[in-house]
């Protein structure tokens, strides 16, 4: 019994002081033997490190036009977008943010949109999952669906139980009202790390809290 105790006491210090070679602290329970024990199921998501804000606008104050985003594999530099329509991204660039998405899946829990004119509400989203094969699957969001009176704001919309599976296939179309700014916070909750496999780490980094919406009716619920 005591040849065990020891053996586990020592296997519980070399573990304490596993370090890989940039640094990285292994999550407790690590095994770095086959067949033993695996660690956590997933890392943490950096909070800071878990939104997009796309901005859509259209400069043509004559017509309305069709605006297109993410869709890495439909057109990865939006070389086909109508000339009046431009993307940015506040915390890069829509072309960045299209090309990480070629080599990594992102699930998106929350959204927060905020629009010139609140008759843009009235456009209908289009969510597309498009396959090389041909196949194509269809989703369709109503924004007024989540216009609540008490939300005093009638260009934003808050909509936490909103959730998208973001791959190389997925992209989102609408139509966009001449002279108008619409702007997307997207929440990812989830992002696939490939290059953790070199690690022998988990794949998948996943966030423990929600982006706040500004509404504490909802806020406080939702962080207990």
């Amino acid at each position: 019994m005591f040849y065990k105790d020891r053996i586990r006491q020592m296997q519980r210090e070399g573990e304490s002081k596993y370090r890989n070679f940039e640094g990285i602290v292994y999550p407790r329970g690590y095994r770095n033997a086959n067949g033993a024990v695996q660690g956590a199921s997933s890392e943490t998501l950096d909070p800071n490190d878990r939104t997009w804000t796309v901005v859509v606008v259209n400069a043509s104050s004559a017509a309305s036009k069709t605006a297109r985003i993410f869709g890495a594999e439909k057109d990865l530099t939006d070389a086909s977008l109508d000339a009046n329509v431009s993307i940015t991204v506040s915390e890069s660039t829509h072309l960045r943010l299209k090309t990480s998405l070629l080599f990594q899946a992102v699930r998106i829990v929350g959204l927060k949109m905020t629009v010139t004119a609140a008759s843009q509400f009235s456009n209908v989203i289009s969510f597309y999952d498009e396959q090389s094969t041909g196949a194509l699957d269809k989703r369709l969001f109503a924004p007024l669906t989540y216009r609540a009176a008490q939300n005093t704001l009638t260009t934003q919309i808050d909509a936490p139980s909103f959730e998208l599976l973001l791959k190389p296939t997925t992209y989102v179309e609408f139509t966009i009202n001449a002279s108008e700014t619409v702007t997307f916070v997207f929440n990812i909750v989830e992002k696939v790390l490939l290059h953790n496999l070199l690690r022998n780490s988990p794949v998948l980094a996943t966030s423990n809290r929600p982006a706040p919406t500004g509404l504490p009716q909802v806020d406080m619920p939702r962080g207990l």
